[in-house]
């Protein structure tokens, strides 16, 4: 992501949301380990700063919450085995 051509990371609120929605098994890992590496950088930003106790709290719990949908994809790799991307259909 570019801001008058300073490149940016992706905010972090958006990755969490981005882990949340995953539909494809197979891409929610990537997702969840983006989303917790953004929320740990912005913690590690934030942590000096007194001013950021209410962000703090929203990432400790978007934390918790991405510990939970690991272990639910834990549980279902486990019960299903590894998921595959399955072929895009062709129109026509």
């Amino acid at each position: 992501m570019t801001t008058g051509g300073v490149f940016r990371t992706p905010d972090w609120k958006v990755l969490y949301q981005l882990a949340l929605i995953e539909l494809d098994p197979a891409n929610l890992s990537h997702r969840i380990s983006d989303a917790r590496n953004a929320i740990l950088d912005r913690i590690q930003e934030t942590i000096s700063v007194a001013a950021h106790y209410q962000e703090r709290q929203e990432l400790t719990d978007a934390l918790s919450g991405l510990r939970g949908l690991q272990q639910e994809y834990a549980q279902r790799v486990q019960q299903f085995g590894e998921p595959r991307t399955l072929p895009e259909r062709k129109a026509g």
